[in-house]
C-alpha cells in the first residue's frame, strides 16, 4: 500500500512539473502571394495561479531558398519587433494569473507575426516558442506553415495530364483525388521537409483512393510526376 501511494505521488509531482503555463491560440497556417506581406497574430494566456515574465523566440525551420537575411519572417512582442534575422528570446510581458494579450484587443505587448516572401514562391514553417523567463522549461510553442507556393489555388476543372485536389481534405484514413490524363504517371507524397513518405502508381485516368493509415498527422504534398517532370502539385493535410 506505501509503495502504491508513493508511486501515485511521484506520478503527480512529475505531471506538476511537466504542465504547462501558457496556453497559445491563433491560426498556423496561411496561404499567400510570395510578393504581398502575410500578417497574422497569436493570442498569449497565462493559465497558471502565478505571474509569469513571458518571452518569445523565434525559430526558422525551412524557408524557400533564396531569401535574402532581411526577408522571411519577423515578429512583434512585448512592445518591441524583431527582424527576421533575430533568433535570440525577446522582451519580456508580465502576464497576472488568467490573464491575455491579444491583437484583438489592442494590447500593446499582443504578439503580430508577419512573412516576406520576397518575391520567391515556396513553404516556409516557424517555430515561435512562448516561456517563463525565469523557467525556460515551462513553455508553449506553435508551427506557423506560409504556403505561398505557385499551386494554391483551386482546380475545379483539372486540365490534362493533371490532378484535382485531395477530397476530403483535411482527411485521416482515406482520401480521393482525380487523375486526368493520358497514360501512367507517379503520384510523389512528401513531407514539409522534402522527404518522401509515399510512391503510388497510375495507370490511367479516373477517381483514385490514398489510404493514409499508415502516414503520421502533418501536412503533405502530392507531386504528380509524367514523363519524369511533376506537372502538378497539391496540398494534403492529414488529420
Amino acid at each position: 500500500m506505501k509503495k502504491t501511494l508513493l508511486f501515485i505521488l511521484v506520478i503527480t509531482q512529475i505531471s506538476f512539473v511537466a504542465a504547462q503555463s501558457l496556453e497559445i491560440t491563433g491560426d498556423t497556417i496561411f496561404f499567400g502571394d510570395p510578393n504581398i506581406q502575410i500578417e497574422h497574430h497569436l493570442d498569449v494566456k497565462n493559465i497558471s495561479a502565478n505571474s509569469i515574465d513571458v518571452v518569445c523566440q523565434k525559430t526558422n525551420i525551412t524557408l524557400p531558398l533564396g531569401l535574402l537575411s532581411f526577408q522571411g519572417s519577423n515578429y512583434c512582442f512585448a512592445g518591441a519587433c524583431y527582424p527576421a534575422s533575430a533568433t535570440s528570446p525577446s522582451a519580456s510581458a508580465t502576464l497576472a494569473p488568467g490573464q491575455d494579450i491579444t491583437y484583438a484587443n489592442s494590447d500593446l505587448d499582443a504578439h503580430s507575426g508577419y512573412y516576406n516572401g520576397g518575391g520567391i514562391y515556396g513553404i516556409a514553417t516557424v517555430e515561435y516558442c512562448f516561456y517563463d523567463e525565469n523557467n525556460p522549461s515551462d513553455q508553449t510553442c506553435v508551427t506557423i506553415t506560409y504556403d505561398c507556393s505557385q499551386s494554391t489555388a483551386i482546380d475545379e476543372y483539372p486540365s490534362l495530364n493533371e490532378m484535382s485536389d485531395f477530397y476530403p481534405n483535411p482527411a485521416g484514413g482515406l482520401t480521393h483525388f482525380t487523375y486526368n490524363g493520358e497514360g501512367s504517371a507517379q503520384l510523389i507524397i512528401i513531407d514539409i521537409l522534402g522527404n518522401e513518405v509515399k510512391e503510388i502508381i497510375i495507370t490511367e485516368a479516373g477517381v483514385k483512393k490514398l489510404d493514409l493509415s499508415d502516414m503520421t498527422k502533418g501536412i503533405y504534398f502530392g507531386n504528380l510526376v509524367v514523363n519524369s517532370e511533376v506537372v502538378s502539385i497539391k496540398k494534403l493535410i492529414v488529420k
